[in-house]
């Protein structure tokens, strides 16, 4: 009774707070539209699985971007779609107004060139610029070095409460997570840089990290806007090509937060600046342009952590692994052994042609491992790749005609099946746009490294057709929602037979003013997993049905000042059990145009009735950090997030984070379990430019 009447004081307190911020939106200009863009998508991936993934390299593209906007009067097509920001159609039209009238004068000149609407103008002002850029892209490699920006970041982290992994000896390093990061660039056209890093438990300069960190990662690059040699990059890199069914390195196949957003962005060759420690690719790469053909060539060589297995035979010796190990960690005896203990080969080509409306291009690849890969004998497995050698080959293709933009790709694998996704978006209006994809990917297809838009957790065993609308009927109003429908042909994990289900996302944006916006978002799916096996000894396919409801106010009551509050509400059902949950917070976010200091602060409250029915909410974090906290069971968090411009060219963060649960004595699972209600995180940073 104390605990409800305990959480119902700390509701009143949130709900007064959310009164309060909707009322001041009536006074109330928004925050950067770039907030939203990089809460949407980490939350967007963030729901994806059971566990959070590592998004840095994401929020690494988008702090990217932000720090060094496109120039909309430089930037080719291929940078303009690389950023993702624009649409086929935006591309052609923006290319061809600059080919016939010039230069824009200023970014609110969009708004003359068709499907340039004043709300995406607004949306995207982070990303771009239009006067000239202080450093000219055609510069000489010695005015490149001269005139670059050098960044130093170094990083430290902790929780303090014990962890079993350390009460037991079993984690081999200390508490402390290290990261370092230094980079030089000019514009886009020369970078070179390193990035190391040491998780929680891991050791560093003793042991079995006698070089220091666990992880290093170094690249350089060139490019250039003409010649044949348009790019190089030496040392860490990553791919994608076409829709990313035949081959994408980087973290890529989720839903967009953009229902019409659905085509994949040939993103090419690009250096990798990440930490995380699966998503790239090790050796050097290089661009050629002849007129209207781009031809990428790469090869790729790097060890990998996998869990190995002995044959069957023990008297021949031989090893294999059944899978690949992608957490990243190397703190127990398990995960040091599972350290490179795999060796990849991966060489390949893509040749494009662009044309003003049509584009298509042409992928190969191959990867061998020194070790055959064998997978577990599980029933779902059965079409899954085995062996030491594994190529695909693609074909990829863009048209667009007026405001219509039909995409696809088609890829055969080595076993002769063929995967293919085919989409089109249409604007058939400035306030409408509609999209559709048909995706087809058979059981039999094996790829290893794909990024195509789906449902499941790979490019196999998989079919669907997803609808999206983007509707604005008012300025002041917008709708966006999609619907896709999908089927599994064959067995996948949790369902021990083929199965389908539905994912349906719908929000509605109030927009009054540029000092405020409200949104609603209503979020549902379905799908078909096994039913427990406490209920029949034979297991079928029982329905899972997730629902969530979600209200959200954003408001800039003043030049420095801007108020987020969100509540929340979700409900995870099942055969055996149904779960429910709500989530309120309050931000308060201090950014003043000019100042030494700029901070955000979170004060939340959730009540679930498990894990099934956690709420995932997006925090602001340290430059090129990351959070997005899954709240479940009963409690509150905190969290203060703050920098401070302590010298020119040198800043500082500081962020602070608890939770504090009401009805748990346990927090976590296995080594990462703390004794207690309490769990908390500290960061700090540091960062020097010169």
């Amino acid at each position: 009774m104390n605990a409800f009447v305990s959480a119902l004081q700390r509701s009143l307190k949130v709900t007064f707070i959310f009164l309060l911020s909707f009322y001041l939106t009536v006074n109330a200009q928004p925050e950067s539209p770039a907030a939203p863009l990089i809460e949407h998508l980490l939350e967007q991936y963030s729901q994806s699985g059971e566990e959070t993934p590592d998004l840095s390299e994401l929020t690494d593209a988008i702090t990217a971007l932000i720090e060094h906007p496109l120039n909309l009067n430089k930037a080719e097509e291929s940078e303009l779609s690389f950023s993702s920001v624009f649409s086929p159609q935006q591309i052609n039209n923006l290319l061809a107004h600059r080919e016939k009238y010039g230069q824009l004068i200023s970014i609110e000149e969009l708004q003359v060139i068709e499907g340039f609407s004043v709300e995406f103008i607004r949306r995207i002002q982070p990303f771009v610029i239009t006067g000239k850029s202080v450093n000219d892209p055609n510069a000489s490699l010695s005015r490149m070095i001269r005139d670059g920006e050098h960044q130093l970041i170094i990083r430290g982290m902790m929780v303090p409460e014990k962890k079993k992994g350390f009460t037991e000896s079993v984690y081999s390093g200390n508490p402390t997570a290290l990261y370092l990061r230094y980079r030089f660039r000019f514009m886009r056209n020369l970078s070179w840089g390193f990035t190391a890093e040491k998780d929680a438990g891991e050791q560093f300069f003793k042991g079995a990290q006698k070089k220091g960190f666990d992880y290093y990662s170094a690249h350089i690059a060139f490019r250039k806007n003409s010649g044949f040699i348009r790019q190089i990059v030496i040392g860490d890199f990553q791919l994608g090509f076409g829709q990313g069914l035949t081959l994408s390195t980087g973290l890529t196949g989720g839903k967009s937060s953009d229902p019409v957003a659905i085509r994949g962005a040939p993103q090419g060759i690009r250096p990798y600046t990440s930490s995380n420690e699966v998503f790239f690719k090790r050796g050097a790469a290089v661009s050629f342009h002849l007129k209207k053909i781009t031809l990428d060539l790469f090869g790729s060589y790097r060890k990998m952590d996998g869990n190995l297995s002995g044959m069957d035979d023990s008297l021949s010796g031989n090893e294999l692994f059944t899978s690949f190990q992608e957490s990243g960690y190397h703190r127990t005896k398990q995960e040091i052994s599972d350290k490179n203990s795999i060796k990849e080969f991966m060489y390949g080509t893509h040749m494009r042609y662009h044309g003003k409306q049509f584009q298509m291009g042409v992928t190969a690849v191959k990867t061998h491992w020194n070790l055959p890969l064998i997978k577990n004998t599980q029933p779902y497995n059965k079409y899954e790749f085995n062996g030491n050698s594994l190529w695909n080959a693609g074909w990829d293709y863009s048209y667009v005609f007026r405001n219509l933009n039909l995409f696809g790709e088609l890829s055969y694998s080595q076993n002769g099946a063929i995967a293919h996704v085919n989409g089109i978006v249409a604007s058939l209006d400035s306030r409408l746009a509609i999209s559709v994809l048909y995706r087809h990917y058979p059981r039999e297809y094996q790829v290893m490294y794909s990024g195509a838009i789906k449902e499941g957790g790979n490019n196999f065993n998989e079919r669907g057709i997803y609808a999206g609308i983007n509707f604005r009927p008012f300025r002041v109003l917008g709708l966006s929602m999609y619907y896709d429908r999908f089927y599994f042909p064959w067995l996948r994990y949790a369902a021990d037979a083929p199965s389908y289900g539905y994912e349906w996302n719908s929000q509605l944006t109030y927009t009054p003013s540029r000092k405020t916006e409200v949104y609603i978002r209503y979020r549902e799916s379905w799908k078909q997993e096994n039913a427990p096996q406490v209920i029949l000894l034979i297991r079928y396919l029982t329905p899972t049905f997730h629902q969530g409801l979600r209200f959200h106010i954003t408001t800039k009551i003043s030049k420095k000042f801007t108020f987020r509050t969100r509540v929340e509400w979700v409900r995870a059902q099942n055969y055996v059990k149904s779960e429910q949950g709500f989530m309120i917070f309050q931000d308060i976010q201090f950014h003043p145009m000019a100042g030494w200091l700029s901070f955000n602060i979170r004060y939340a409250v959730f009540d679930t009735d498990g894990y099934d029915s956690r709420i995932y909410a997006y925090e602001n974090d340290v430059l090129y950090g990351y959070s997005i906290p899954g709240y479940s069971y009963k409690g509150s968090r905190i969290y203060l997030n703050s920098r401070i411009r302590v010298y020119k060219g040198i800043d500082v963060w500081l962020r602070y984070a608890a939770t504090f649960y009401s009805n748990q004595d346990v927090i976590g699972s296995g080594y990462e379990e703390i004794q207690g209600s309490k769990r908390s995180e500290v960061k700090a940073q540091i960062r020097f430019m010169f």
